[in-house]
């Protein structure tokens, strides 16, 4: 059975969200946290893609470990529905559907609504100046086409995460934070796959999120930021391979 890698918590935002290993843990913790943070972010980014074989002969050099902390990394990844594992058949990266973006998009309508209309009433001067900081960073780079390279994807995806984290930075529940960013990051394959094969250019809708949040108009905020997700959606139905067959097979029955 997997160890649990305690975070500490203290009921503050930035105890959910953890980078890097906790200071009163073992180094075999530690080294289990780093490669999991590792596996983590190439599956999230499908540098590891969806069904993909996790071979331990192939993931022991990439990740320059063993097969005893890659065992413990994966085990952690199966919790958090990142992975998955068949008696006898090892594991592999848990695979994609329309069912599952559907599902976990209304999630996340539900969530972020909430958490943005929180974050607006309890909003502060610093916060306002984030979310101009953090826009300006993402605007920076600008969208990337399926041809960039894959550093420019990943550097605007953290700086996208950066954004719609700044915007809900002022929420006043920890626990609605962390389950927000847990589906977030959930959702960053399918953004990532988007990316990828996007073939339409969608309007500056974080510009549009940017001046309502800033001129706290409640409604028009968790407006604009459910039809971002759900517009996120249509495109990936509309453009991501298998997704796009998911839709072919639902009009046809």
């Amino acid at each position: 059975m997997a160890k649990v890698l305690m975070m500490p918590f203290d009921g503050t935002r930035e105890s959910m969200v953890a980078t890097t290993a906790p200071q009163d843990v073992s180094r075999e913790d530690a080294a289990t946290f780093d490669v999991l943070r590792k596996m983590r972010e190439d599956i999230l980014c499908c540098a590891l893609k969806p069904d993909q074989k996790l071979r331990f002969g192939e993931l022991r050099p990439r990740y320059d470990t063993s097969v005893g902390t890659l065992r413990e990394a994966l085990s952690h990844l199966v919790s958090e529905g990142l992975a998955r594992t068949e008696a006898g058949r090892g594991f592999q990266v848990a695979p994609i559907s329309l069912a599952d973006f559907l599902d976990l998009s209304e999630l996340r309508v539900y969530l972020e609504t909430r958490t943005l209309a929180d974050a607006i009433r309890h909003g502060t001067d610093a916060w306002e100046a984030d979310i101009v900081s953090s826009y300006f960073l993402l605007s920076k780079l600008g969208k990337p086409s399926p041809d960039d390279p894959v550093s420019l994807k990943r550097e605007w995806g953290k700086r996208h995460k950066r954004f719609h984290d700044s915007l809900v930075a002022t929420c006043t529940s920890p626990w609605s934070l962390h389950f927000r960013s847990e589906l977030f990051d959930q959702a960053r394959r399918y953004h990532w796959l988007t990316m990828i094969h996007a073939r339409s250019r969608r309007r500056n809708e974080h510009l549009e999120l940017r001046d309502a949040v800033l001129a706290r108009d409640v409604d028009l905020a968790c407006g604009l930021i459910e039809k971002h997700i759900r517009g996120t959606v249509e495109q990936a139905a509309s453009e991501v391979p298998g997704l796009t067959l998911e839709v072919a097979k639902r009009k046809r029955t």
